[in-house]
C-alpha cells in the first residue's frame, strides 16, 4: 500500500468514524480505477498513433504521379524561350508632284529559341509581308484579303567550347553593328542567309558573315562577304565610347540583273539593266553615349564608301539620340548617293526605299508599359537629288506596338 493513500484513508476514517476495513475496501477499488484508467489511456495513445500513420500514408499517396513521357516532355521544354510583337502603322505621304496619300499597315512576327545542350541552340521564327527583305509590313485596304506569313528566322547559334567565338547558320538578325540605330547600309528588317562569326573578347568586337544575295544557276552567284571590327568601353565618368570599321564586298554584282529594284530610287544601271558598278565598300563608324540627369544622350556618326564606282558613291549618318525612362527623342540627318550602299538591302523607310537621297528623320517614341509603346517618325527629305526628277518626300509613321 502506498503510505500517502493509507494515511489519507485513516485521517478520512477517523473524522467520520469509518473502520479499518472499510478503508482498506476503499484502497483496493481507487486503485482498480486507476489500472482502469491507465488501460483506456494507453489505447488512446495508440490509436492516435495508427491516426497519425494512416494521415501521413494518405499525404505521400496523393502526391502526382508523373508518368516517364510526361517528365520528358516537360524535361524537352526547359530553357525554351517565347517572344513576339505585333505593331500597327497609320501613315501619311506628302510626295511633290503626286496627291497626298493615306493608308494603315500591319507587323507581327512571333519568334522561339531553344536550346540543345549548354552551347547550341536553335531558333524558329514567322513574321507578316511578302517577298521583301527589307520589310516585313502588311498594307491593309485590299478587300479584306488574307495576309501572308513567312519564315522569318530559322538557324543554329553555336558557342564555341571554352572560346569567345559564337557561330550563326541558316536565317538570322543581322549580327554587324549599327550606331545610334542607323539604317544608312541595312535595313532592320534584313535577315542574312548564311554564315557568321562574332567574337567579344573584352572591349574588342569582331565579326565575319558570309550571306547568299542571290543563287543563280545560270549565272555567277552573288554573295555578300562582310567583316566588321571595333572596341566598345566605358570611361571612368560612365560615358561610353564605341567605334570601329566594316568592309563588304557583294561579289559578281557589276553587271548582274537588278534585285528588287525601285526604278524611282534605285542603283545605277547600265543599258541591259544590270548594276553599273560593284559594291565593295569601306565603312567607319562612331558612337558616344553620356549619362545625363534626364536619362542617356547618344551621339553618333557612320560614314561608306563603294570603292568599285568612282563617283556618286559615298553616303553617311548623323545624328542625336535621348532616351528617358519613359520618352525617347531622335534626330538623324542622311545623305546616300545613288551608289554607296547597295539599294536592294536599303532602308525601305527613308526617300521610300533604296538609294539617291537625304535628309531629316525626327523620331519619338513613349513607353505606356514595359510592353506596349507610342512612337512616331516624321521624314523631311528629297530624293532623286543626283539622277532623274528629284522632288520632295514627306512622310509621317504613328506607330502603337505590343510585345510579349
Amino acid at each position: 500500500m502506498k503510505l500517502g493513500a493509507i494515511t489519507a484513508l485513516l485521517l478520512i476514517s477517523s473524522a467520520t468514524g469509518v473502520s479499518r476495513a472499510d478503508t482498506d475496501t476503499a484502497y483496493v477499488q481507487q486503485t482498480a480505477t486507476i489500472q482502469a484508467l491507465q488501460a483506456q489511456l494507453m489505447k488512446l495513445t495508440a490509436r492516435l498513433d495508427a491516426l497519425e500513420n494512416e494521415k501521413s500514408q494518405t499525404i505521400t499517396s496523393s502526391k502526382p504521379v508523373v508518368s516517364a513521357r510526361g517528365a520528358a516532355q516537360a524535361k524537352a521544354l526547359e530553357g525554351i524561350k517565347f517572344k513576339g510583337d505585333f505593331r500597327f502603322r497609320q501613315e501619311a505621304f506628302d510626295i511633290e508632284g503626286r496627291p497626298d496619300r493615306h493608308r494603315s499597315r500591319l507587323r507581327s512576327r512571333v519568334a522561339l529559341v531553344a536550346p540543345v545542350n549548354d552551347n547550341v541552340a536553335v531558333g524558329f521564327g514567322l513574321a507578316s509581308g511578302g517577298s521583301d527583305p527589307t520589310s516585313a509590313n502588311q498594307t491593309l485596304g485590299t478587300v479584306s484579303s488574307s495576309k501572308q506569313i513567312n519564315l522569318d528566322l530559322a538557324y543554329v547559334n553555336w558557342n564555341l567550347v571554352n572560346s569567345d567565338i559564337v557561330v550563326q547558320a541558316g536565317k538570322f538578325k543581322n549580327p554587324l553593328k549599327r550606331v545610334g540605330g542607323t539604317t544608312l547600309i541595312w535595313d532592320g528588317d534584313v535577315r542574312p542567309e548564311g554564315i557568321s562569326a562574332s567574337v567579344n573578347k573584352g572591349s574588342i568586337f569582331a565579326t565575319g558573315l558570309a550571306s547568299w544575295v542571290d543563287e543563280n544557276s545560270r549565272d555567277s552567284d552573288l554573295i555578300l562577304l562582310a567583316g566588321q571590327a571595333g572596341s566598345s568601353f566605358k570611361l571612368e565618368n560612365n560615358v561610353s565610347i564605341l567605334f570601329g570599321l566594316s568592309y563588304y564586298n557583294i561579289t559578281a554584282s557589276q553587271g548582274a540583273d537588278s534585285l528588287f529594284g525601285i526604278p524611282a530610287n534605285d542603283n545605277r544601271l547600265d543599258i541591259n539593266g544590270g548594276y553599273l558598278n560593284g559594291f565593295q565598300s569601306i565603312e567607319g563608324f562612331a558612337e558616344i553615349g553620356i549619362p545625363a540627369d534626364v536619362g542617356k544622350v547618344t551621339l553618333f556618326a557612320d560614314y561608306v564608301q563603294n570603292l568599285d564606282a568612282d563617283d556618286f558613291n559615298t553616303g553617311y549618318a548623323v545624328g542625336a539620340k535621348l532616351n528617358t525612362t519613359k520618352w525617347s527623342f531622335a534626330w538623324e540627318y542622311r545623305d546616300v548617293e545613288a551608289d554607296a550602299v547597295f539599294a536592294a538591302l536599303a532602308d525601305s523607310d527613308f526617300i521610300g526605299g533604296g538609294t539617291d537621297g537625304e535628309g531629316h528623320i525626327f523620331k519619338t517614341g513613349y513607353a505606356l508599359s514595359k510592353k506596349i509603346s507610342l512612337s512616331s517618325s516624321f521624314f523631311l527629305t528629297d530624293r532623286n537629288v543626283d539622277f532623274g526628277t528629284e522632288e520632295s518626300f514627306r512622310r509621317l509613321m504613328l506607330d502603337i506596338s505590343f510585345k510579349h
